[in-house]
């Protein structure tokens, strides 16, 4: 039995790493771009920069893969493009 529980622990693993690599890839081939719905297309370039940079979507896509495992590792999924809410404290409430 924990032989059957062990090896079913470990094929959770690739699985989970699975799921979330298909998440991360679905958000960012969702069309639009995040900072423009946030601000507005009339927001200024600089500040449209700056927001960017503060939600780390001007590294590359392979360091947002990296950061985004990171917080799931951790447990923190990160904030809401729209309420601006930690996504692990809107998933606890509902």
């Amino acid at each position: 039995m924990r032989r059957f529980l062990l090896r079913r622990l470990l094929l959770l693993l690739p699985i989970l790493w699975g799921v979330a690599t298909l998440v991360f890839l679905l958000i960012h081939l969702v069309p639009g771009d995040p900072v423009e719905i946030m601000l507005g297309e009339t927001a200024l370039p600089a500040a449209k920069a700056a927001l960017r940079e503060r939600l780390r979507l001007d590294l590359p896509l392979s360091a947002q893969y990296g950061l985004f495992l990171a917080g799931l590792a951790r447990g923190d999924l990160g904030s809401s493009f729209v309420t601006q809410e930690a996504v692990t404290g809107v998933i606890l409430r509902t």
